[in-house]
């Protein structure tokens, strides 16, 4: 990643000042706030429909309460008991297939702010007809669900595969260390599918997409750890907001992780318009010299 800065020639108090300018053109932060609605809107019939489709396929005894032990270690105590709660009222038969139509929905429509947010990033306007676009939301929806779902399983489920089959082994400790690897990869390249599909660019070189993915999914696991251990020992959501504390804590989860979302695409736009720049000066310059 070094090497895509020495192209751009940036320094990085430049990069940074080029962010910022950029996130605050683009409203990033109010962008961020619209994600968070439909975040929150999808994240419980998701949930929902993971461990509904885990239960029928793998007849997994036990799987919601394993895959909320990983939620919670993600998610503040607060909000991951609320999201414990929900689960427990809605689970049933059945209910699966709905959700997970509820939750491709949301996520779609979650999409098609992440498109025309992307758009706005670039200085682009949309130019594709609607039902495109709305396609292009509704597959990258269902590419990033499968990606970051086949993340959550190898994080909830292989440890316990590993362990029936090698049981005490060093392997099964060489996988609970190479997971968390393997599921970050799995949510670049679902960052990476989001940022080369949704903006209205006929070409991208995919070499500009990875910064800005990867600086996405570590602030993103970074804000989600600090914001824990903020929520656990400093925040008083409780006397701010009474009962709905809990949910104001999820929401604001939520808003964090759009805005590590949006800020890896400023990354990205800054990082390509400033190499285009380049590269037109250094064309204009050798033109001059002939």
């Amino acid at each position: 990643m070094a090497v895509l800065f020495k192209l751009t020639d940036l320094s990085w108090p430049e990069l940074i000042r080029a962010i910022w300018r950029g996130s605050v053109e683009t409203n990033v932060t109010n962008r961020a706030a619209e994600l968070a609605f439909w975040f929150l809107l999808g994240f419980f019939p998701m949930l929902l429909s993971v461990t509904g489709m885990v239960s029928m396929i793998g007849s997994a005894p036990g799987s919601q309460g394993t895959l909320m032990a990983y939620v919670g270690e993600v998610l503040p105590s607060g909000a991951s008991s609320l999201v414990r709660q929900v689960l427990a009222q809605t689970t049933g038969s059945g209910r699966a297939w709905f959700s997970l139509l509820f939750a491709l929905w949301s996520s779609s429509s979650a999409t098609s702010g992440l498109i025309d947010t992307l758009n706005a990033i670039y200085g682009l306007k949309e130019s594709r007809p609607w039902w495109k676009s709305r396609l292009i939301a509704v597959a990258l929806a269902i590419a990033m669900g499968v990606l970051l779902t086949t993340a959550l399983i190898i994080l909830v489920y292989g440890p316990l595969v590993m362990d029936k089959i090698a049981s005490g082994s060093a392997d099964l400790y060489l996988w609970k260390i190479a997971q968390w690897p393997a599921a970050a990869l799995l949510l670049i390249m679902a960052l990476l599918g989001l940022y080369r599909f949704a903006p209205n660019l006929q070409e991208q070189k995919w070499k500009w997409l990875l910064p800005g993915s990867m600086v996405a999914a570590a602030t993103w696991m970074a804000v989600s750890v600090l914001f824990k251990v903020y929520v656990r020992h400093f925040s008083h959501f409780g006397l701010l907001y009474g009962s709905l504390g809990t949910l104001i804590i999820l929401m604001f989860w939520f808003y964090l992780s759009g805005a590590a979302i949006l800020v890896g695409g400023v990354i990205n736009a800054v990082l390509e318009e400033t190499s285009r720049l380049r590269h037109e000066q250094s064309w204009m310059v050798r033109g001059t010299s002939f």
